[in-house]
Order: structure tokens, then sequence, then C-alpha cells
């Protein structure tokens, strides 16, 4: 239906004259309006990755700018260009081309993994000791074979059973990245670093091309999992054609954990703003386990709202701490005698204030140590975990 739907909307907006797109940027309901005029829901492809707005390519072929803003919550992973995703917007959408919502929330949601178990219905995704059961239409599951390593774009819900469950948008099946060598009929070649011969890519018919190859592109090849080697080359048919995207700039943000909740937790920073730091199933924890007034840094994107509290999606959140015995106190540091090792201490004056010989302290550090006798760490907090007896 939704497909009809969207088929209908783009044949009514061919029929429209062109004047009426560059002159008349009022909003209309869009197809699902009527159904979700408080919140409806857009999902696609990500074709462009804008710092104003995301193009989206929708699985019936049509194309919609989401408009970003500071009000916009990012869910789950930052997309790239090839990403599916969810965009949830007021139901009200221009007639321009191409058309545009004003995106209320981005969602990106990603699992990867090795496939196994493999049916008519969808497959096991394992990946360590995680375990998903993936259920997919079955031209989803065309390219797949059990042992493949894939990545799968669902909608971010899932079952609580065991192991949980959830559908997919999308399954990437076995991928190439290399390097656009030369341009020939229908195709190109692609050098992959490490592998001998170069392989000749031809896409697919109804294959996504996310970019244009050139020579001296650097792509992620999607095939369709069929290989026929010869003397000189691999023949392969892409399924999907994406630029290998640039390594984004990182961002670090430290604070106090305030709250912690399954879905985020909430830090005070030194400067009295609270930041909600939201997971995914991608973050990455690192040190101790996080508890209501550790001190932790936050890696992430940059991408920050303008909401109360700021919002932010965790890359990766560390909680560097190392508890022991205060001993060699001096005016810019410590010795900290720890169950494993005694680590040398560096510490600002008003961080030492308090601090005596004896006492058993916790101290939370950027995660950097120095690889010297003893090892050295610079504190950024420090918590009296039980004082010395009088």
């Amino acid at each position: 239906m939704k497909k009809f739907i969207a088929t209908l909307l783009a044949l009514v907006l061919a029929l429209l004259p062109l004047s009426v797109f560059a002159e008349d940027e009022a909003y209309a309901p869009s197809p699902e309006a009527d159904e979700l005029m408080d919140s409806a829901i857009l999902s696609g492809f990500v074709m462009d990755v804008q710092d104003e707005f995301l193009l989206i390519r929708t699985p019936d072929g049509l194309y919609v700018e989401a408009l970003l803003s500071p009000e916009t919550v990012f869910e789950g992973k930052s997309a790239v260009i090839g990403d599916f995703v969810h965009i949830a917007y007021n139901g009200m959408m221009t007639r321009s081309l191409p058309a545009q919502i004003n995106a209320q929330s981005v969602a990106c949601h990603m699992l990867q993994g090795v496939v196994s178990d493999l049916t008519e219905a969808g497959f096991t995704l394992t990946f360590g000791e995680d375990v998903y059961h993936i259920n997919a239409e079955p031209a989803l599951l065309a390219t797949i074979q059990d042992g493949m390593f894939v990545t799968v774009f669902h909608s971010g819900m899932m079952t609580m059973s065991l192991p949980p469950q959830l559908s997919a948008d999308h399954v990437r099946g076995q991928e190439l990245v290399g390097t656009v060598t030369e341009m020939m009929e229908n195709g190109f070649t692609l050098t992959v670093d490490g592998e001998e011969l170069p392989y000749a890519v031809f896409p697919k018919e109804d294959a996504l091309l996310f970019v244009q190859p050139e020579p001296g592109m650097e792509l992620i090849v999607i095939t369709d999992g069929l290989m026929t080697a010869g003397l000189d080359q691999i023949t392969v048919n892409a399924t999907e054609i994406i630029p290998l995207p640039v390594v984004e700039e990182l961002f670090d943000i430290a604070g106090v954990v305030t709250e912690i909740t399954e879905e985020f937790i909430l830090i005070g920073t030194a400067d009295g703003q609270q930041v909600q730091v939201n997971l995914f199933e991608g973050t990455i924890m690192e040190g101790k386990e996080i508890e209501a007034d550790d001190f932790v840094h936050v890696t992430y994107n940059g991408m920050m709202t303008f909401s109360i509290p700021a919002q932010i999606t965790a890359m990766k959140i560390g909680c560097y701490a190392h508890t022991g015995t205060v001993s060699d106190l001096g005016e810019d540091g410590f010795i900290l005698n720890t169950e494993l090792e005694p680590i040398y201490v560096s510490a600002p004056a008003e961080l030492l204030t308090g601090i005596e010989n004896g006492m058993t302290i916790t101290v939370y550090s950027n995660g950097a140590m120095t690889m010297s006798l003893p090892a050295r760490i610079g504190a950024e907090m420090i918590t009296a975990t039980e004082t010395i007896a009088d």
C-alpha cells in the first residue's frame, strides 16, 4: 500500500508544471499524513549528507531532503551515505524537487555479524557473544549465505526474548573495499589491498549506486556473492556501490555521572552543563563499570542538540578509575598504591586539598598512562573512599 501511495504521489508531482516547484514551497500533507499527522515516518537510503540536510531515497525511488535543525534528535549511529534510516517528521512535505521535510529525529540502527541457520524467513546473526534472530523478507535474503559477514539495518525495536528478535529493513552482504583503477564498458576494475588480482565489477541492473565510480575513488562494493576467477581478474556483480566513508572528526566531553538508565546516562560537566549521553548497540564501554558519581569521558561525533538537557550519542564511554592508598604526597602529586602496582598521580593543587598520606582514594583520569616505572597518570577527579584513622 505504501508503495502504491508513494508511486501515486510521484506521478502527481510529475504532472504539475515545473514553475510550481520553482515558486511554491508551501508544505502539503505527505502520503502518511492522514494516519500520522503528529509524527509521520519516512524510511530510506542516505544518498547525501550535508550539515543542513540528508538526502534520502525511499525504497520506492522517491527522493526527499530531510532538513536538520538544532532540535533534530539523532538515534543510533551517525548516518553516512548508504545507510538505511528512519526519519520522524510532522507529516508535512513540500512540493519541491526533491520534496522536503523537517526532521524531528533521525534513527540509524545497525548490527553486524556472521550468518547461520539461514531460512526463507531469516537467520541467526552472531557477533562475539551477542546472538540475534533476524526476520527478513525473502528479497533481502537472496544474496545471503551461511557463514557470510553481513550488516543489518533495522528500526531499533527488538523483542526481549533470548535471543532477541528484530526485523531487517536492509541486509548488506559480502563486500569488497578497494580503489577504482580503470573504467570499462558497463563496469570498472577495483584493486583491493593484499590481493594480487583486480576485480572486474559490473553493477547489476537494479544496483543501488550511491556514487558514480571514477578512477582513483575508494569504494565499498557489495556483491551478489558470485565470483568468476580468471587468469588476470576476478569478475563480480555489484548490488550496491558506496563511497568509502571519510573518517569523521571525534569530540570528547567529560563529566560526573548523575543518572544511569538502559538508554542513556546523564552527566554534569565542569561548566555546570547537563548532558544526556544516549547509548546504542555500538557504544564502546571502556574501564570500570559505570556507577553514579563516577567521572567519565565520552567520545562522540560533535553533534549535540540544543534541547534541555543537551543530547549527544556516545561512540565510546570511558571510566578510567584507580583505587588505592596515598603515599609520598608532594605539592604536585603522590604515589597511589593499588592492588596491582604503584602509580604516580600528577594533580593540580586544588585536587590535592584534603588529601593525606594513608588515605584510600579513587583517582579518575582520561585513560592515558605512561610506560614508565612507576606508571604515571594525570588526575581529573579524586574522591575519598576511606579517610585515615585518627
